[in-house]
């Protein structure tokens, strides 16, 4: 009985050791141990073009599963199922892997369920080992700080380095800051409220008697206080005491510093990190909110941004009407879009995304691309599984 193939020149084959391989026209399956063929001179016995008829390997419609796939009773289509990485059928159908708590997610990896700390502060990392207890390792453990291992000296607490919102954790303060209880790190050369010391504040209005300047106050200075500094969004561009910090750093002309000019097209607003000139040609500044008068916010694309679509604050949703669906913003327009594995085949938005494009043999890889059903061809990973075969199974050659 005559079958249907697919013939595949050596030269874009690779050998496959007894796993599955997946190639531009299907997923193979088998074992092929023979060496690949190179490219051959005209006079070794090659056919016209170069190619060897010899070395090429003909490939027929299988139904038998590749190498971590399988059908499990509740599976839709032959081989839907892969027990290497499904966490409901991990390593075999029905095997579920443990469910996930508030700090430990539990996924399935190469047929064998593991378990992930969730990054949550209060217990983030698994330093024993053992399962059962968890991630039972928090933050700031003095012996496990930063990592499983690293134990702080007596005496030594676990800390933030850059302070107690964002940074490394590690034992102690590097040199140059101080540990300040609950501030964590602190850099206390300039710092306002820690001037040389913990909560050592200075007075800002530098005494009874001190002269007032406009835009000035008196901070923190190399560990002193006293020192006169401009507010935080003025700067002394003229160099003149008498008329204080007179000039705006959060205008275009002065952006972050004196004579720091916004290209055109861009304006100055405000970050977290201080001015910067926004935003480069093609984007556009969304406002997000305001912090003593100055707008603040980001450069966004309109065209394709999905919280600011075609306008500022237009917002796609993250979810469709259907499973498998979802919302993107394309060319400045909401629309629905069907997830990868997924397709909308009959066109109907009744429905959704109907189809499971990596499993339907009936639309495997896309709609209407159809496997062989008769010999009951399997769809996996969206494309239609086969196998080497014999010349005489395979029929009359083709290219």
């Amino acid at each position: 009985m005559l079958r249907r193939f697919i013939k595949i020149a050596a030269f874009v084959c690779i050998p496959i050791a007894g796993t599955m391989a997946c190639g531009s026209r299907g997923i193979v399956m088998g074992e092929d141990t023979s060496p690949p063929a190179g490219f051959v001179t005209p006079d070794s016995g090659t056919s016209e073009g170069g190619v060897d008829p010899a070395a090429l390997i003909a490939y027929c419609p299988s139904s038998q599963c590749p190498p971590g796939w399988t059908t499990c009773p509740d599976s839709r289509f032959p081989c839907d199922t892969n027990v290497l990485g499904d966490s409901r059928n991990c390593g075999a159908c029905g095997n579920a892997c443990p469910e996930n708590t508030a700090y430990e997610e539990f996924v399935c990896s190469d047929g064998a369920c593991t378990m992930e700390c969730t990054g949550a502060s209060i217990r983030e990392k698994d330093c024993d080992g053992i399962v059962e207890n968890g991630c039972e390792s928090g933050e700031f453990d003095p012996n496990n700080c930063g990592a499983c291992g690293v134990v702080c000296a007596e005496g030594e607490r676990c800390l933030r380095q850059d302070g107690p919102v964002e940074g490394e954790v590690a034992c102690g303060c590097p040199p140059g800051k101080l540990d300040c209880g609950r501030l964590g790190c602190v850099e206390v050369e300039d710092d306002d409220s820690n001037c040389g010391a913990c909560n050592n504040a200075c007075d800002r209005t530098g005494g009874p008697d001190a002269p007032q300047y406009s835009n000035v106050y008196y901070g923190c200075i190399d560990r002193e206080c006293g020192k006169l500094k401009c507010h935080a969004t003025f700067a002394d561009c003229d160099g003149t005491l008498e008329n204080g910090c007179e000039t705006s750093t959060y205008t275009d002309d002065d952006c972050g510093a004196c004579g720091n000019k916004c290209p055109a097209g861009q304006r100055c607003v405000y970050l977290p990190s201080g001015a910067k000139c926004m935003c480069p040609e093609g984007l556009t500044f969304c406002q997000t909110g305001e912090q003593g008068g100055l707008p603040f916010g980001d450069c966004v694309d309109l065209r394709s941004d999905r919280r600011n679509c075609g306008d500022c604050g237009v917002v796609c949703g993250r979810f469709g009407f259907f499973p498998k669906e979802k919302q993107v913003c394309d060319f400045g327009k909401c629309v629905f879009r069907c997830m990868e594995g997924s397709a909308d085949c009959n066109g109907a938005q009744a429905d959704g995304c109907e189809i499971d494009t990596n499993s339907d043999p009936r639309n495997c890889g896309g709609c209407g691309v159809t496997c062989d059903l008769t010999l009951g061809q399997a769809c996996v990973a969206g494309k239609c599984v086969v196998e080497p075969c014999e010349r005489a199974d395979a029929g009359e050659v083709t290219r």
